[in-house]
């Protein structure tokens, strides 16, 4: 289970992606890691980036 404050960050930064905003590397490998550990998080990183980007990732 991931914290609130851990969950808050996430959605912010999903939602600056979401709408092509500045999201930094350091962010991005937060997510990364956060999703190939956490469900929860992958579905929520493939509903705001799409099904292509996490093809592009498992590549």
């Amino acid at each position: 289970m991931i914290s609130t404050t851990t969950r808050i960050r996430i959605k912010n930064i999903l939602n600056r992606l979401e709408n092509n905003q500045l999201v930094t590397l350091e962010e991005r490998i937060f997510l990364n890691k956060l999703s190939s550990v956490s469900a929860v998080v992958s579905k929520w990183v493939n509903s705001a980036l799409g099904p292509e980007a996490n093809s592009i990732d498992n590549d």
